[in-house]
């Protein structure tokens, strides 16, 4: 179960990136990590089909692509 990467299926998620073989999305690990305040051992506790290797994959994948997490997760201001 090592050496997962990092997925795009429109079957799952609506496209969303996650975890290979987990469907487990990447803003939801981020999410935890930065919103919730886990670490990443903590994370690999509340999802046990994560590594800590996936955790970091996760979110170093999340921090390479800031921009389109937060500008598909930020509905445009009306004006």
């Amino acid at each position: 179960m090592s050496g997962m990467g990092i997925v795009r299926n429109s079957e799952h998620s609506n496209g969303a990136p996650t975890i290979e073989g987990t469907g487990i999305r990447v803003k939801d690990i981020a999410s935890a990590y930065e919103h919730s305040g886990y670490d990443p051992d903590e994370i690999t506790q509340l999802y046990p089909d994560l590594t800590l290797g996936d955790v970091h994959r996760a979110l170093a994948y999340y921090y390479d692509h800031i921009d389109d997490f937060r500008s598909a997760s930020s509905e445009p201001a009306s004006a």
